[in-house]
C-alpha cells in the first residue's frame, strides 16, 4: 500500500477544533502535553481541556484537545477560528 501522511492539518482545517465540547480549566501535571494552538509545552501550567468524541460504526474515538489559558481566551473572542 502507498504511504500517508499523518502529519496534523493546518489549524485552519482543523474541523475537531471546533466540535470539542466540555472545556475545563485544568493543571496539566500528570504528563507533557503541548498547546494545540501554539505547540508550547504545557506540563505545571494551567490550561483548558476539551474533547471531541467521534462517533460511528464501532467504538466512539475521542480526541483530547488543549490550549493554553491565555491562548483559550484570544481563540474565543476571535470567534473560534
Amino acid at each position: 500500500m502507498g504511504d500517508f501522511d499523518v502529519s496534523q492539518s493546518p489549524l485552519s482545517e482543523d474541523h475537531g477544533l471546533s466540535r470539542a465540547r466540555g472545556w475545563k480549566l485544568k493543571l496539566c501535571w500528570t504528563r507533557p502535553r503541548t498547546c494545540f494552538l501554539t505547540s508550547k509545552p504545557l506540563w505545571g501550567k494551567q490550561a483548558y481541556h476539551g474533547v471531541r468524541v467521534i462517533t460511528g460504526p464501532g467504538e466512539p474515538v475521542y480526541e483530547d484537545y488543549w490550549i493554553e489559558k491565555n491562548e483559550f481566551m484570544l481563540w474565543n473572542l476571535r470567534g473560534r477560528q
